[in-house]
């Protein structure tokens, strides 16, 4: 796996926080070498989903609570649509000890963009599914 220190497809980033371009990802997540966090929220899961094995949702508001449930011994990739929230947590599972943790560089929207699985519930979703809604001129229209 390719894993790399600064983002190369998302202008956020913060110090210490690796990343792992949606290629290397899929290709470590069907390999079962590496599991997907999707830290949004489960409204936002219901909209739309990566449908593959080693994908596992985890909202970032509930990340703490769910921390015993993820296996530290494990090459965790985390998404979500702009790499925002990922990186922030991938930040908190550095501090907690976690050692082997990448943000998805691009987020969901670059991974999309790449034609990779993600499956759709929803007929006329907009934006990103947050409630934040798409801004035109705006780094991943506005969305998180």
């Amino acid at each position: 796996m390719n894993i790399n220190d600064k983002p190369q497809h998302q202008e956020f980033e913060i110090e210490g926080v690796k990343h792992i371009s949606p290629s290397d990802a899929l290709e470590a997540i069907r390999k079962g070498e590496a599991v997907l966090i999707d830290v949004r929220e489960e409204d936002e899961v219901k909209l739309e989903y990566i449908p593959l094995d080693n994908v596992l949702n985890h909202p970032m508001s509930v990340i703490l609570e769910r921390l015993p449930y993820i296996a530290k011994d494990q090459q965790i990739i985390l998404g979500c649509p702009g790499g925002v929230r990922s990186s922030k947590v991938a930040n908190l599972l550095n501090l907690q000890g976690y050692p082997h943790v990448a943000n998805l560089d691009g987020g969901f929207t670059l991974w999309k963009t790449k034609g990779f699985p993600m499956k759709s519930n929803a007929s006329s979703a907009s934006g990103c599914g947050c409630g934040c809604g798409p801004v035109s001129g705006e780094p991943n229209g506005g969305c998180c």
